[in-house]
């Protein structure tokens, strides 16, 4: 038997079971249904059989009518719950066979009974209730023993609270079932949430990356590939100095040394930017502790860390442009602040978080902003890193040097 396939959520739908659930609750019924009217088809040809074979035909050809329209209705459906007009069309259509069948035999009386349950389990309250009120009434009044004009009290009461509790019943599995449904929609929201944001962390990631490599590629395109084209024009140069003026040809090539160790050493220092470890699955908060006490400890340092709680709302991108700004200026604290003293601190505002990195060092140079400006001290890398965030990134001559670095929430 088919699957069934739950159909979009609507305001009536009224039994919000999952498939399988829904699944076995059909098949019972479907068992229930059917065997009944096979049930009262074989007594029909025992009591019809030899003496009135057109009623038990006519009955076996309502009895047929019925059970293809119970097939077509729920056997061969997929889709749950039923469209309104296909539910209207299978009670009205049904009740009225089984009318027609009462009146030619008296004991289809009873079988009115499984349109009731048929009700209570398929029509949203307001239609089960008086739908199934109409059945329960239409086998009471009808019943064959029952006198209306000497009706007793007590004969209809007892009628009544059978429905009666059977509606209390209905209605409270019908609520059992809207909640453990909601809750389990709840739940599987909730899933795909979570399976959302951690595909956008990945992509966030995956993006810091690519960003990464793309500005350590344009760095290592301004700064090494321009050095090494200076240097090999006054190569060449001098070569030819050689041949008029060694002296100045000398001079040149003490020159020429220095510009190879500033190329080398801007290489090193993009290098050592690869190779040093991300911030990857670790909480900014705990990574800036931990470098603050390694800093301390390696270059003798007094590093304090004071970090607000919040960090979990920075991305991934935002949360590894604050570690890369931390490090950064503590590595710069290091070479050249001759600081005794560093204060790392992180706070947060409902629009931002800000880090910052003051020493009490000897400052920056009066050339720091050219400094800056040219690659040195790594800054133009981290203020690339901040932009591609929306962040931003200032310098203070305060008594020592104070990195800050803004990223927004």
């Amino acid at each position: 038997m088919n699957a069934v396939r739950r159909a979009p959520a609507s305001a009536d739908e009224h039994l919000p079971l999952p498939a399988r659930q829904m699944q076995l609750y059909l098949t019972f019924w479907h068992f229930v249904y059917l065997g009944l009217l096979t049930l009262l088809l074989w007594e029909t040809w025992a009591e019809f059989g030899r003496g009135d074979v057109w009623r038990a035909s006519l009955l076996t050809g309502l009895a047929l009518a019925q059970t293809g329209l119970y097939v077509w209705s729920f056997v061969l459906n997929h889709l749950w719950p039923l469209p309104g007009w296909r539910i209207g069309l299978y009670f009205g259509v049904s009740v009225g066979l089984w009318l027609l069948e009462w009146r030619l035999a008296p004991d289809w009386q009873w079988f009115g009974m499984t349109y009731f349950g048929q009700m209570l389990g398929i029509l949203p309250p307001l239609a089960a209730v008086p739908g199934s009120l109409l059945i329960f009434a239409l086998v009471f009044i009808a019943s064959p023993d029952l006198n209306l004009a000497a009706l007793r009290a007590d004969r209809v009461m007892g009628p009544l609270i059978g429905w009666a509790a059977s509606m209390v019943l209905y209605f409270f599995i019908h609520y059992i079932t809207r909640t453990s449904a909601a809750r389990g929609r709840l739940v599987a929201e909730l899933r795909a949430a979570q399976a959302k944001l951690e595909a956008a962390r990945a992509r966030d990631a995956e993006l810091a990356a690519l960003r990464e490599r793309e500005r350590l590629a344009r760095d290592l395109h301004d700064s090494l590939g321009h050095a090494l084209v200076a240097i090999s024009v006054q190569l060449e140069a001098i070569q030819r100095l050689y041949r008029v003026d060694a002296e100045r040809a000398a001079a040149q090539v003490d020159t020429l040394k220095a510009a190879t160790r500033a190329a080398t050493d801007e290489l090193r220092r993009s290098l050592a930017g690869l190779r040093a470890s991300g911030l990857g699955d670790r909480p900014l908060d705990e990574a800036l502790r931990s470098l603050a006490v390694d800093t301390g400890r390696q270059h003798d340092l007094d590093v304090t860390c004071r970090v607000e709680p919040g960090s979990a709302r920075l991305t991934p991108a935002a949360a590894e442009a604050l570690w890369r700004v931390a490090q950064e200026a503590l590595t710069n604290v290091a070479r050249h602040a001759q600081a005794r003293r560093v204060e790392v601190t992180l706070t947060f505002t409902p629009e931002a978080a800000r880090l910052s990195v003051r020493d009490d060092g000897r400052g920056l140079p009066e050339d720091a902003a050219t400094l800056a400006a040219a690659g040195h001290y790594g800054l133009s890398g981290l203020r690339e890193r901040l932009a591609a965030v929306g962040g931003a990134l200032t310098l203070a001559n305060d008594g020592g040097v104070t990195v800050a670095a803004q990223v927004p929430l």
